[in-house]
């Protein structure tokens, strides 16, 4: 019986992962809104757990693809420009969220995204939005696109969601 052995540094297709783990370099803004919308997901169910960032934003982005369902749906679209043209204060005065420290807007954070699925959703969510040319292209990159689906997420239920109808 012959024992196949691979040499050394070969690799095997049993031996290929997808990647799992992936940083993403955003505002340090992103890290608030992640924490915020942690707490607006852990506010809604019975579990007590903290969840991980990475669940929060595919929470969130599953949202926002029914916001955007629903949308389309009454004949409108989502205004994300709306969303992402307030400064930070702003903003959380819309979402009616707390005022967050003065110091997140500029400063960088590396977001990592953790599971595979999650990552493709990420980059396919970045394409989706390049070819509808709502951002210009420099703008639709993943740490862009993380902060929209958290500023969308937690602009649920307030007066001001983005939803336009007939435009």
């Amino acid at each position: 019986m012959a024992v196949s052995n691979s040499p050394k540094g070969s690799v095997s297709s049993s031996s290929i992962k997808p990647v799992t783990r992936k940083a993403v370099r955003c505002q340090r803004e992103v890290a608030w809104l992640v924490t915020q919308a942690a707490g607006r997901l852990v506010a809604g169910t019975e579990d007590i757990n903290a969840p991980t960032p990475s669940f929060v934003l595919a929470a969130a982005l599953d949202r926002v693809r029914q916001l955007e369902l629903a949308a389309q749906d009454a004949s409108g679209h989502l205004d994300y420009q709306n969303v992402m043209a307030p400064d930070l204060q702003t903003f959380c005065h819309m979402a009616k969220l707390p005022a967050a420290p003065n110091t997140l807007s500029d400063a960088g954070y590396m977001f990592t995204l953790s599971g595979a699925d999650l990552i493709r959703d990420i980059y396919a969510y970045c394409s989706e939005l390049a070819e509808r040319h709502v951002f210009d292209m420099a703008e639709v990159k993943p740490g862009y696109v993380i902060k929209l689906v958290l500023r969308l997420f937690l602009m649920n239920g307030t007066a001001d969601i983005n939803a336009k109808v007939g435009e």
